[in-house]
């Protein structure tokens, strides 16, 4: 990191660009330990240079304070460099968007575009904060579409639908509104807390806990009903997770109601 540098062409050429980044991967990339450990921890994730994320998001803010002001230049690249598929590529380009000020509109748009080709939690989480879930904080409206990707066949189509919510903190909604959004979230969680893939049971005591950040006693209620309903074995072990963001006195309620 000390001796970081991203030679970049004065102009905000795509293909010039994205030599250039690719070069950078390559030369900053490549540890053995940390390439394995990679693969591990993200499966599926296909192609890797093995660059560390902070790296990586200086790399973006390099990119984007060259390029200031040229907002249509930088859409364009972010997006060409997305599709270039490896994991760097995916996440510089998330970063980039991220750092633009664009429309939740666009937000959403590029997001649903890029979904198609997430294959693994950290695009998938990367793109939902970036894209889907930014443009949920903006505009409520989005929660409809989430809540129709529940059955999808894609399991990172699921997760995103949850995994979005999550970035439901940012938003400066009324009261009402928060509340019922959140209602909406938990709703969610209960379609997919008995789901067989761990990512998506995972992203369910992830959204559940935001929820329990947020409107503290709709968590509470919400996990006080599913203990009183005989959940199997799969969701108990996800409940019991969840239950840790209550207060002690409501876990010791909630475990003896799931009779644990």
């Amino acid at each position: 990191m000390d001796q970081f540098v991203l030679e970049l062409p004065d102009a905000p050429d795509a293909h010039d660009v994205l030599q250039t980044l690719q070069e950078t991967f390559i030369r900053m990339g490549g540890e053995s330990e940390y390439l394995e450990g990679m693969k591990m921890v993200v499966p599926g994730a296909g192609k890797l240079y093995g660059v560390k994320v902070p790296i990586l998001r200086r790399l973006s803010k390099e990119i984007l304070r060259k390029y200031n002001g040229e907002k249509e230049a930088i859409n364009k690249l972010a997006q060409e460099c997305w599709f270039r598929g490896s994991r760097e590529h995916q996440l510089v380009a998330l970063f980039m968007l991220a750092g633009t000020c664009l429309s939740s509109k666009d937000c959403w748009a590029l997001g649903v575009k890029f979904l198609a080709d997430v294959n693994n939690w950290e695009s998938c989480d990367q793109l939902c904060m970036a894209l889907l879930g930014q443009a949920l904080a903006e505009d409520a409206r989005y929660m409809d579409a989430l809540e129709t990707w529940l059955h999808d066949e894609s399991v990172w189509v699921r997760r995103a639908a949850l995994v979005s919510t999550v970035y439901l903190r940012r938003s400066n909604f009324p009261t009402e509104l928060g509340e019922e959004l959140d209602r909406r979230t938990l709703a969610m969680a209960s379609v997919l807390l008995d789901d067989k893939e761990k990512y998506i049971r995972k992203a369910v005591d992830w959204t559940v806990r935001e929820v329990i950040k947020r409107h503290y006693r709709l968590g509470q209620e919400w996990l006080m009903t599913w203990a009183c309903s005989k959940p199997s074995k799969i969701a108990k072990s996800t409940l019991r997770l969840i239950s840790k963001k209550l207060t002690a006195q409501d876990q010791e309620a909630f475990l003896s109601k799931l009779g644990a």
